[in-house]
């Protein structure tokens, strides 16, 4: 169990960004002169750098894109790929399947996970121009809820897990990679309470952090989306970038060989790639840091940074990480709004029941373990047709035999959903709302979500117009509970991304995408 949960996290957070994406055109022919590579979501920002290239190489560079939890799932299994471009190889190389795959491998660009906070609050709290500031220092300050902060999930995204890596070498006062019994839980638990907002990739929490910038004093992101984040006119106080003295990581975006017969291609590559001509024009796009000496760019830290030892042992990091979800996070608030109407009938309500039922423990694969439910939790299923059902409450505690008993009951209940009737949305999702809203009262120290499947037309009770004018007549202090829209079958495209943008959640695709993975990947926003 834990391997397969480690493995996971190696999957999880070797990048930002975990949902899936399809090719943005097909690809060339298999031959000498291609390279067909798997790479990480957040690599899409090279695309309009590969057409110079292919002019100066020759090697047409075919991208296809993963989430990276899906990404190194499918190198595990064998999956094809002349070349693999992640975030980093560290984790990539305590999976001993992947490791063996791996034939060369070179860094391509830099850019570390760092603490973007408010000037005024850095000017508060003496941190700016302060390059003596520690994770230690950052960890005291939200402790005393001095500051409020959000962060990626680390189960997710490698900024989520960057940053409590840091918190957690630091605060164990060790010098050298971590062990199991180093890792200070009660401290960690502290920090974590100043969390405020929660995201499954790096460039959402980016945009989330704009939408909420006047509740949050700042995030912990890589440096490179930081400074991009600077350049937004929307936002309104600059940040400043902290860059703890006793430790960072690094993203390097290591690009892999992983087919010994395109070696010739990929040094031809890789050559270009580390040459001053590609290093400066990566650098101006997307502000992250040339691995080329020669290239020098504005924004760079001028102290030197200390590069935290990456754990050595699996157990560690399956540790670190069962620990977060269980234990040290806020814990999480989640109503499921499921679609039972008659055009759910045969594959559709099957395929929902599959994607819950996953959740619940069904999933045996590395990533579906990592998305189930976990301790402390509270889920809520509310089932619709022509009108809201009743409200079904589960609670997940900490003792391991009762929240086994706990799942149990959901997969019993999600087993017995039946299609039939009329689909009324949003009367449902208004009634889920003001549930949630209630229970947010009663306990603010939870992160509070609605997720809102259905495959059809609303055809009863309130429209999406009614929704939106409901929700805009609530007290700014009322809102924020976020909605993560699942389109599918005929389900309006355009009227649940409103409702998703309206509350500051996301809308899914499950057109592109299957019902499971998507359901496994909003479980990284809550």
């Amino acid at each position: 169990m834990k391997k397969l949960l480690t493995l996971l996290f190696c999957g999880a957070a070797l990048l930002s960004g975990c949902s899936k994406q399809e090719p943005t055109s097909a690809a060339p022919a298999d031959d000498a002169n291609t390279l067909n590579v798997l790479a990480g979501s957040e690599l899409k920002d090279i695309e309009p750098l590969l057409p110079n290239v292919e002019k100066a190489t020759g090697i047409h560079i075919a991208m296809r894109y993963a989430g990276t939890l899906e990404a190194v799932e499918r190198l595990q299994s064998g999956e094809q790929a002349d070349v693999a471009w992640l975030a980093s190889n560290r984790y990539a190389m305590l999976v001993p399947a992947v490791k063996a795959r791996i034939a060369a491998s070179e860094r391509t660009m830099l850019t570390p996970v760092v603490l973007g906070i408010k000037e005024s609050k850095a000017k508060e709290l003496g941190w700016e121009n302060n390059p003596n500031v520690t994770w230690k220092d950052i960890a005291d300050a939200a402790t005393k809820g001095k500051f409020t902060f959000g962060m990626t999930s680390p189960t997710s995204s490698n900024t989520g897990f960057s940053g409590l890596l840091g918190l957690a070498a630091a605060l164990s006062g060790k010098g050298d990679a971590l062990e199991v019994k180093d890792i200070d839980a009660k401290k960690l638990s502290s920090f974590f309470k100043a969390q405020r907002l929660t995201a499954g990739s790096s460039g959402w929490l980016a945009d989330a952090y704009v939408k909420e910038q006047d509740k949050v004093d700042g995030i912990i992101n890589y440096a490179s989306t930081l400074l991009s984040l600077n350049n937004r006119p929307e936002l309104k106080e600059k940040l400043v970038l902290i860059y703890p003295k006793d430790g960072i990581v690094t993203a390097d975006y290591p690009i892999m060989l992983l087919n010994q017969a395109k070696r010739d291609a990929y040094t031809k590559v890789v050559t270009y790639l580390r040459d001053k001509e590609f290093q400066q024009q990566m650098a101006t796009t997307t502000l992250r840091r040339p691995v080329n000496p020669d290239v020098q760019v504005a924004g760079a830290p001028t102290q030197p940074l200390v590069e935290l030892s990456f754990p050595a042992k699996l157990e560690v990091i399956d540790a670190i990480l069962s620990a977060f979800d269980d234990n040290l996070r806020l814990p999480t608030d989640s109503t499921f709004v499921l679609d039972q109407s008659g055009s759910m009938d045969g594959e559709r309500i099957s395929g929902l029941k599959k994607a819950m039922l996953g959740l619940s423990g069904a999933d045996s694969s590395i990533s579906g373990r990592f998305a189930r439910f976990h301790n402390r939790e509270r889920i809520f299923l509310l089932p619709f047709t022509e009108t809201p059902g009743a409200t079904e409450q589960f609670d997940m505690g900490v003792d391991e035999r009762s929240n086994r008993a706990t799942l149990k009951h959901i997969a019993e209940r999600v087993n017995g959903l039946q299609a039939g009737g009329g689909t009324a949305i949003y009367d449902s999702l208004m009634q889920a709302y003001r549930e949630a809203l209630v229970r947010r009262h009663a306990d603010g120290a939870r992160f509070y979500s609605v997720v809102l499947m259905t495959d059809g037309e609303n055809n009863n009770g309130a429209t999406v117009d009614d929704f939106v004018n409901w929700y805009g007549q609530l007290p700014d202090s009322d809102k924020g509970i976020k909605v993560f829209a699942v389109i599918f079958g005929e389900a309006d495209p355009r009227e649940l991304q409103r409702v998703a943008e309206l509350t500051g959640g996301r809308s899914f695709d499950s057109r592109k995408s299957s019902l499971q993975s998507i359901f496994k990947e909003i479980r990284g926003y809550q």
